[in-house]
């Protein structure tokens, strides 16, 4: 499997796009950044997106997607959970296809296993694991402390979630729902205590002011405690492996 970065911020800037990722060139883990970050051969390879919750900076090119392919007789299904479908009921290119998937049901996106459980968010919001056979992701989106329920229901090989805010702003984290380096080691040792192991970690959605501060945590805590985390940035792309993956471009 393979994962490329599109999006590895909360915000939009020059030089920093919003949460996106594009697994196999086929499928999109939301949609903050995609028209941005491909060209127009690229969209029209897209078949299916996973949209994790309604925020702006997950949703963003989801539009702008549906009017770039629109007359190229493409039609794109899109997964999420009902609130996040019903978000787009007005306002949706006819060339989407919307579907709303319900938690903890297995269902097939094209040829993935892919299921939904629910994740800590402001507003709901969903993770998704997504297998191809050989490796697992589960892809939080954004969410905040609690993820031990979920953990009853995946055992990814690869975990690609967030960290937003350096630890000085864990008040801030636990009120809007996001993580710290702080708060993820917790959330990874409930991961350890349930599956006997902590899956490779990519970290993304990150905020730019708290950026420099994320990096220097989590490097931190590897250097405590040998966990790794490979940090995602705009363009990279990575080989997902069940036991290790490796960074091809980025």
């Amino acid at each position: 499997m393979k994962l490329r970065v599109l999006g590895a911020h909360n915000v939009e800037s020059r030089h920093t796009r919003m949460e996106s990722h594009l697994i196999d060139g086929v499928l999109a883990l939301d949609a903050g950044s995609l028209t941005r970050s491909l060209t127009h051969d690229e969209l029209r390879g897209i078949r299916a997106i996973i949209l994790s919750h309604r925020h702006f900076d997950h949703v963003k090119d989801l539009l702008p997607l549906g009017i770039a392919v629109r007359n190229e007789g493409v039609t794109i299904d899109v997964y999420a959970i009902q609130d996040t479908v019903d978000a787009f009921a007005k306002r949706r290119s006819p060339n989407l296809r919307m579907h709303a998937v319900k938690f903890y049901e297995q269902f097939k996106v094209l040829g993935y296993d892919a299921m939904a459980v629910p994740v800590p968010h402001s507003v709901p919001a969903a993770g998704f694991q997504i297998g191809d056979g050989n490796v697992r992701l589960f892809y939080t989106g954004d969410t905040g402390r609690g993820l031990g329920a979920a953990w009853e229901h995946v055992a990814p090989d690869v975990l690609l979630t967030e960290v937003t805010f350096g630890n000085e702003n864990e008040a801030g984290a636990r009120a809007a729902g996001h993580l710290t380096p702080k708060l993820l080691m917790g959330e990874l040792d409930a991961f350890s205590e349930i599956h006997g192991r902590t899956p490779q970690v990519v970290v993304s959605h990150i905020n730019p002011a708290w950026e420099d501060a994320v990096r220097t945590e989590l490097a931190d805590i590897t250097a405590a405690t040998g966990q790794a985390f490979t940090i995602a940035e705009a363009d990279m792309s990575l080989e997902l492996g069940r036991e290790s993956s490796r960074v091809l471009e980025g």
